[in-house]
């Protein structure tokens, strides 16, 4: 548990659903219980994989059937890796990491958090991911993912260039829809 409330760099660590966000999971099982998901994938890390499976068990239930897609989980679907930043409030790491946090400011896509990845890397290992999902087929397909790869996702069907990657919100708990299909080879 975090000392504090204070926003904090959570990257690829692995804590369970907090209270607010199994609050978050159950309405937005609510809001989908009458979708029926022909797949289920997810982020390998707990909040996420929380989250699908409870999503896709009140859709089961609400259905009143037990066909209800196994959630995949995917290491490639995971927040970016803040390294050396994880955990860390922005003030504390812009004042234990001065002259990175000075390089992130001027280069937000190609600057890795020290000892982690930069969001240049997040897009190469996310886009695949997606894109091998997309062609994995189904009509609604409900991937759980985080802020950092839903941004990416978010540019990229948007057409726009990954350095406006926080130039639109985005909510913990939120709900994107994109409308893909695959593309034939």
């Amino acid at each position: 548990m975090l000392p504090d409330d204070r926003r904090r760099f959570l990257g690829q660590a692995d804590p369970p659903l907090s209270p607010a966000g199994l609050e978050q999971a159950h309405r937005m099982a609510e809001r989908l219980r009458a979708v029926r998901f022909d797949a289920a994938h997810s982020s390998d890390l707990r909040r996420c994989l929380e989250t699908a499976a409870i999503i896709v068990d009140a859709g089961a239930r609400s259905a009143g059937h037990e066909g209800a897609p196994r959630v995949q989980a995917h290491e490639d679907l995971r927040e970016i890796d803040a390294g050396l930043w994880e955990g860390l409030t922005v003030e504390e790491a812009r004042e234990r990491y001065p002259r990175e946090w000075a390089q992130r400011e001027r280069d937000l896509v190609g600057c890795r958090f020290p000892g982690g990845e930069s969001y240049q890397d997040l897009s190469e290992r996310v886009l695949p991911a997606f894109a091998r999902i997309v062609s994995g087929g189904g009509r609604n397909v409900l991937v759980v993912s985080h802020r950092g790869p839903m941004r990416i996702l978010i540019c990229q069907y948007l057409d726009l260039p990954l350095d406006r990657v926080f130039s639109f919100a985005l909510d913990y708990g939120s709900l994107e829809i994109l409308m893909v299909s695959p593309t034939p080879v």
